[in-house]
């Protein structure tokens, strides 16, 4: 399974997210996103991941009078199965990592991107993804 989304924002929080086809994982045409259930759940969480990821950047520069003109995510995941499942009744625990490249448009020097980059991963979701968050279901 491969997922791969872009996500662009403009400092006017206008956001356009392009994806693979998911029924076309080896197809490398990148689309525009219409409708977000068209999207797999995968894709739906990279797209949680880069749409916070750009709102959060925006606004640090916005607050900070920064001159950042367009954020643009390129987010992947990539898991093949197949490999995962060998021996899918004895594993509880998978290895699982999603690939974010950050591109910052803008009249920016090098201490502010690079300020801009550590602010990126102050995401709420950045945040729960990397250090894992509990879930309790029941059946009722």
């Amino acid at each position: 399974m491969s997922e791969y989304l872009v996500v662009q924002q403009n400092n006017r929080f206008e956001t356009e997210f392009r994806a693979n086809d998911p029924r076309d994982p080896e197809s490398s045409e990148i689309r525009p996103v219409v409708r977000i259930h068209e999207l797999t759940p995968y894709s739906q969480l990279l797209g949680s991941l880069g749409a916070c990821t750009a709102i959060v950047l925006n606004t640090y520069a916005q607050h900070h009078q920064l001159s950042l003109e367009k954020v643009e995510l390129h987010l992947s995941y990539e898991r093949v199965f197949q490999e995962d499942c060998e021996n899918c009744e004895a594993i509880d625990h998978y290895e699982e990592q999603i690939d974010q490249k950050l591109t910052l448009t803008g009249n920016l020097t090098d201490s502010e991107r690079q300020k801009l980059f550590q602010i990126s991963q102050q995401c709420s979701i950045h945040k729960m993804l990397e250090s894992g968050i509990a879930i309790k279901s029941q059946l009722i």
